[in-house]
């Protein structure tokens, strides 16, 4: 779903007319964040393509916002009249970028943290992100499995993005986080690490329809 990991365009074009068209979405209604891997986060009205942003959030129907994975989390977010896409690896995570999300929704849009719901996912479950020892002073220990005398970790980023939201009021049952893997589910994921950095890019879509 992505032209800039060397796929060819006409493919990636032809990739994203079959996808959308599932859902009645045409290319031209994408808000599309060009992702940096860090806590830029804008509202939109319009379809477009978004500098150095990895979460955006509408009001407008026929406006469709997008992110773009391959190991890091999608997480999209609604209630009846407000949506948002966030783009989270450990480094969105480190900087909050979901719970600046929600808070801006909440201080700028007048939304209700109760009635928002959230998908979390496919990304790294936490038994295949393996991490470093500096990973003690980015995030709580308990979403660090330590591993066996190497110094080295699994880092449960899903879980921390789940409390994230909890934390700040949204309720615990309207929150799923989708149970497969990027690495671990081949067939069915690309996986930046599982795949040495070379490899596709997987979409997720909100919006809400006209």
């Amino acid at each position: 779903m992505s032209v800039s990991r060397g796929d060819s365009e006409l493919n990636v074009a032809a990739n994203r007319k079959v996808f959308l068209k599932e859902f009645g979405i045409d290319e031209t209604e994408l808000a599309e964040p060009l992702q940096v891997s860090r806590d830029g986060i804008e509202i939109v009205e319009v379809p477009g393509k978004y500098a150095n942003r990895d979460a955006l959030i509408t009001s407008q129907p026929g406006v469709f916002l997008r992110v773009l994975t391959a190991d890091c989390s999608p997480i999209l977010i609604w209630s009846d009249s407000v949506v948002a896409a966030v783009h989270s690896g450990w480094q969105g995570s480190e900087l909050d970028i979901l719970g600046q999300t929600l808070d801006k929704m909440q201080s700028e849009m007048g939304v209700e943290m109760k009635s928002l719901s959230l998908a979390i996912g496919p990304g790294l479950s936490q038994e295949n992100f393996e991490v470093g020892p500096e990973f003690q002073d980015k995030f709580p220990s308990k979403y660090l499995l330590p591993h066996n005398e190497n110094g080295r970790f699994s880092f449960d980023n899903n879980a921390y993005l789940k409390d994230t939201a909890i934390r700040l009021g949204v309720p615990e049952h309207q929150i799923e986080t989708l149970p497969f893997c990027s690495y671990r589910d081949n067939k069915l994921f690309f996986s930046h690490r599982r795949d040495g950095g070379t490899t596709g890019r997987m979409m997720s879509v909100i919006g809400i329809k006209k």
